[in-house]
C-alpha cells in the first residue's frame, strides 16, 4: 500500500502537486466542521428532553446564566440554527471538495495520457519493434483512467480516515470506555476483512491488466484486418477470440465487486450490534432515558457520519490494490525508464535549417543486429551516394534493404561502422536536423482520416500549410488531375481510415505527394511504386526523373525496370553487398540480376 501511494505520488505532475494540498486544506475543513456538529447533538438533544437548568451540566447552566437565558429550552432554537448552519457548510464544502477532485483528476488525468504519449513517441524506432502498439494505446487510454481512479481512491482514504479519527475523538470525549470498545470491534472487523481480501485483490488486478490487454489486442487486430477476415469467412475465430478474454474480464470484475461488497457487510452487522451494546451499557450503569437518549444521538449521528467513511476506507484501499499494476505499469513508462532526449520529439517549424548536404552520403562498415537475432542483418556494409544522384538498391527478401534505409533515416542505430554526411558524423543530437533533408515513402503506408491535403502536408497545422507545395507534390506524384477532375471536394476530400475510400495505387500517390511536400533534398522510396499500374509508375518515374537531377533518390525495388534510371545500383544478399554497378552493367555480371530483370 505504502509503495502504491509512492507510485501515485511520482505519478502526479509538479504542478497539480500544490492544487493537490488545497485540496487536503479544504478536506480538513470539511472533517473539522463535521465533527463539531456532532458535538452539538449533545447539548442540543439535553435542551429538548431536560429543560430544567438544575439538571444541566455545570458548564452549561453557567452558560445559561452568563447569556441571560432562563432555561435549558432557550438554547433549542440558537443549538438548532446553529446545527443547521453547520450541515449547510459542511455541505458545501462536500460539494466544493467534489468540485476540486473532478478539477484534479481531470487535469491529471490529460497530463499523463500526454505524457505516456509524449514519451512514447521521443523513444527510438527501435523500442517499437518489440511493443504493441495496442498495449501502448490501452495505457494512454484505458490504464491512465484506472490510475485517476487510485487518485480518487486515495483521496477518499484521505478525507474519511480524517474524518473517522476526529470523530472516534470526540466519542472518546463524551464515553471513553464505549469509543474505544467501539474501536477495536469496528477496528478488528476492517482489519480482518481487509487481511482476507488484500491478496486477492492485488491478484485480480494483476489478472485484469492482462486481461485488458489482450482485449483491446484481439480488438484493434480484428478491426485492422477486416478485408482479409471477410475473404476468408474468419468471424467467428476473431470473435471467439475476444469473447475469450472479455469473459477473462468480465469474471475478474465480478470478483472484485464481490470482495468489495464484504467490508461493507461486516461493518453494517458491527454497528447494529454497537448499538444494542451500548444501550445495555448505559441502562446497566443506571442511566436515566434523558441522559441515554442524547448520548445515544450523539453515537447514532456519529455512526451515520463514520460508516460510510469506514466503508470508504476500505473501498478506497480496495481500488488502489486492485489497480496496483496498471500503476506499476505507467510508472514503468514514465518514471523508472530513462526519460528519452526531448529532441527526439521533432517539432514541426518549417524554418529550422536542414543539416548541410552538399556533397555525399557516405556509409562505413556499417554493421547492424536487431535485438534477440542469431546474426547480423547488416555486416560491413560500405557505401557512397552522391549528391543528386538516383541510387537503386536490389535484392531478395531479407537481405537488408530496408534495415540499411532505416539506418540512413536515423532511425535505427548502426551496431558497427557509422553515417558520414559532406565527412561528418551523423549523431545522435544531429538527426533530427539531418531528416529536414529528407522525403520517405514507406512500403506500408499510413493515411489518416483525414482530407487529402492535411494527409501530403501531414502534421503540419492548417495555418501554416503550403497550399501550393501541396499541389506541386500531387502534380510530381500524378494526382493532381484526379483530384481536380474526379472529387467534387477536391483536396478537401475526406479519405476515410487509412485511406479506405481510394484505391491502392492513389494512395501509394499521396504517400509519394507527402514525400515531396517539403521539397527535401533526398527522396528515399521503399517499394514506393509497388501499387501502381505501369501507366501509373511510368508517369510517376518520368516526374521523379524530371527532378532527379535536383535532387537525391534512393529507391528500394523488387521490381527492377523501376531501378532501371537508376545512375548506380547496389545489390545486397545476406546483409552485405555483393555488386553495384548500372542496370546494363549487372544485366551482363550478375546472375540472380538477369533473372530478377526477366521477371519484371
Amino acid at each position: 500500500m505504502i509503495k502504491a501511494v509512492k507510485v501515485m505520488w511520482d505519478l502526479i505532475p509538479n504542478g497539480e502537486k500544490k492544487y493537490l494540498f488545497l485540496l487536503f486544506a479544504v478536506i480538513f475543513a470539511m472533517s473539522f466542521i463535521e465533527t463539531l456538529g456532532i458535538a452539538s447533538i449533545m447539548p442540543f438533544m439535553r435542551a429538548i428532553s431536560n429543560p430544567s437548568p438544575a439538571d444541566m451540566p455545570h458548564l452549561v447552566h453557567d452558560a445559561l446564566d452568563f447569556i441571560g437565558f432562563q432555561s435549558a429550552s432557550d438554547l433549542v432554537l440558537p443549538l438548532g440554527i446553529a446545527l443547521f448552519g453547520l450541515l449547510v457548510v459542511s455541505s458545501l464544502l462536500k460539494a466544493l471538495i467534489v468540485r476540486l477532485s473532478i478539477i484534479f483528476e481531470n487535469n491529471v488525468n490529460q497530463v499523463l495520457g500526454r505524457r505516456l504519449l509524449a514519451n512514447y513517441l521521443s523513444k527510438e524506432y527501435s523500442f517499437f519493434l518489440n511493443r504493441h502498439t495496442s498495449d501502448m494505446g490501452k495505457n494512454i487510454l484505458f490504464e491512465a483512467r484506472n490510475v485517476i481512479s487510485c487518485f480518487a481512491a486515495a483521496l477518499q482514504v484521505v478525507s474519511s480516515v480524517l474524518m473517522s479519527l476526529l470523530i472516534m475523538s470526540l466519542l472518546v470525549l463524551f464515553e471513553p470506555l464505549v469509543a474505544v470498545a467501539i474501536a477495536i470491534s469496528l477496528g478488528g472487523s476492517y482489519g480482518a476483512v481487509f487481511l482476507f481480501t488484500r491478496n486477492r485483490l492485488s491478484r485480480i488486478g494483476k489478472e485484469q491488466v492482462h486481461a485488458v490487454s489482450l482485449k483491446h489486442k484481439a480488438a484493434n487486430e480484428a478491426l485492422n484486418g477486416v478485408k482479409e477476415i471477410k475473404v476468408l469467412g474468419r468471424e467467428r475465430f476473431f470473435i471467439e477470440r475476444f469473447s475469450v478474454h472479455a469473459e477473462h474480464y468480465s469474471r475478474n470484475c465480478i470478483a472484485a465487486g464481490t470482495v468489495g461488497l464484504l467490508p461493507r457487510l461486516a461493518l453494517e452487522v458491527m454497528a447494529f450490534g454497537g448499538i444494542l451494546l451500548i444501550v445495555f451499557y448505559l441502562i446497566g450503569n443506571g442511566g436515566s432515558a434523558d441522559q441515554i437518549i442524547p448520548l445515544l444521538a450523539v453515537y447514532a449521528f456519529a455512526g451515520y457520519r463514520i460508516l460510510p467513511a469506514l466503508q470508504q476506507i476500505f473501498s478506497g484501499i480496495g481500488t488502489i490494490r486492485l489497480n496496483a499494476a496498471g500503476l506499476e505499469l505507467l510508472h514503468g513508462d514514465l518514471v523508472k525508464e530513462p526519460q528519452e532526449s526531448q529532441g527526439n520529439i521533432s517539432v514541426v517549424n518549417e524554418a529550422v535549417l536542414p543539416l548541410p548536404f552538399d556533397r555525399e552520403l557516405r556509409l562505413d562498415n556499417v554493421g547492424f543486429r536487431y535485438t534477440g537475432a542469431s546474426g547480423p542483418t547488416l555486416d560491413g556494409v560500405t557505401l557512397t551516394i552522391l549528391k543528386n544522384t538516383s541510387v537503386g538498391l536490389v535484392g531478395a527478401t531479407g537481405s537488408g534493404k530496408t534495415t540499411l534505409v532505416d539506418i540512413i533515416l536515423g532511425l535505427l542505430v548502426p551496431t558497427s561502422g557509422e553515417v558520414l554526411v559532406d565527412g561528418i558524423r551523423i549523431r545522435d543530437e544531429q538527426i533530427p536536423y539531418w531528416r529536414r533533408n529528407i522525403g520517405y515513402v514507406h512500403q506500408q503506408i499510413f493515411l489518416s482520416d483525414d482530407s487529402i491535403a492535411r494527409n501530403i502536408a501531414f502534421g503540419v497545422p492548417d495555418s501554416i500549410i503550403d497550399m501550393a507545395a501541396v499541389i506541386r507534390a500531387a502534380r510530381v506524384a500524378n494526382l493532381h488531375s484526379f483530384i481536380e477532375n474526379r472529387l467534387p471536394e477536391g483536396y478537401e476530400t475526406i479519405i476515410g481510415e487509412r485511406g479506405v475510400r481510394l484505391s491502392g495505387g492513389q494512395r501509394q500517390r499521396i504517400a509519394i505527394a507527402r514525400a515531396l511536400y517539403r521539397n527535401p533534398s533526398l527522396l528515399i522510396m521503399d517499394e514506393a511504386t509497388n501499387a501502381l499500374d505501369g501507366v501509373t509508375e511510368a508517369a510517376v518515374m518520368d516526374a521523379l526523373r524530371e527532378v532527379s537531377g535536383k535532387k537525391t533518390v534512393i529507391m528500394i525495388a523488387h521490381r527492377l525496370t523501376t531501378v532501371k534510371g537508376c545512375d548506380i545500383i547496389y545489390m545486397l544478399q545476406n546483409g552485405r553487398i555483393v555488386s553495384h554497378g548500372t542496370y546494363e552493367e549487372l544485366t551482363k555480371s550478375s546472375r540472380w540480376f538477369q533473372l530478377a530483370a526477366g521477371h519484371s
